[in-house]
């Protein structure tokens, strides 16, 4: 099962919800990889320190990425990709790779307009591969009051978006701009991030009943030979950092020994 995480727009936290995604379905017992081909390197950065299972490969030109997949595919359960901030043929071709392209969104007018240009790019890989990728928007960084306008608004704004709208959302809340820094994930950071950790959990859960995959049904695919290598867990730490924006952030390091591809240039 391929995943792609995309949107024209930066700053929607497209970044935190790919690490998120891979570093929980990895927790289930997949087996899972990592294509990293935003320029920012979020996730490059980000990974080795929170889940050392998880194959990371970073690349950045079409063609690698195609041939690097298609390897990946064939001994992971799951591949998880953070596609760059923009609409280019990087974008393009992973969504010729992906079974499934989440979309995160803000409420406000500019950010739904900018994922329509999304939106319209997935349409297009749909036409040519036989209504291929699926296709789920996902809101976020919403107001964390439920009766705010700007809630209301985006909600009924969901038949002009085209595609199926999650119905878990994930709201402005710190700890998820704490979690690059802190370099974990929000159900690591202690119950200052009760709120966050459980929206992430019920939006992957979410996910994985909308493509029907059950987590239970993608085991480690260790027939092929491939060692599961332990997961190594942070100790839990809470932080005051201020509101940043989810794709930045240097918080303390702690090294892994996740195996990582970084592509030549």
């Amino acid at each position: 099962m391929f995943i792609a995480v995309t949107n024209q727009k930066g700053g929607v936290g497209k970044s935190t919800l790919a690490v998120h995604l891979a570093v929980r379905l990895s927790e289930l017992g997949n087996r899972v990889a990592f294509i990293d081909a935003d320029r920012q390197g979020t996730a490059t950065r980000w990974i080795p320190h929170v889940d050392e299972s998880i194959e990371l490969a970073t690349l950045r030109e079409p063609d690698e990425i195609l041939e690097r997949a298609r390897e990946l595919l064939a001994t992971h359960d799951y591949v998880v990709a953070d596609a760059p901030a923009n609409l280019d043929d990087v974008t393009r071709c992973i969504l010729l790779l992906a079974d499934l392209a989440l979309i995160p969104c803000g409420a406000t007018v500019p950010e739904m307009e900018s994922t329509q240009s999304a939106i319209r790019i997935i349409k297009n890989a749909q036409a040519v591969r036989d209504g291929k990728p699926d296709a789920l928007v996902v809101f976020n960084r919403l107001p964390a009051n439920e009766r705010q306008r700007l809630v209301r608004e985006a909600r009924e704004a969901q038949h002009c978006l085209g595609f199926p709208v999650a119905k878990q959302a994930l709201r402005l809340r710190a700890a998820f701009a704490d979690a690059p820094g802190q370099r974990t994930v929000v159900w690591r950071l202690g119950a200052s991030a009760k709120k966050a950790a459980a929206e992430m959990h019920g939006l992957i859960e979410e996910v994985l009943r909308y493509v029907k995959a059950s987590p239970t049904k993608h085991r480690p695919n260790t027939q092929r030979g491939a060692k599961v290598v332990p997961r190594k867990r942070l100790a839990t730490r809470t932080s005051t950092a201020a509101e940043a924006d989810a794709q930045g952030g240097a918080g303390p390091a702690t090294k892994g020994r996740s195996k990582t591809t970084h592509a030549s240039h």
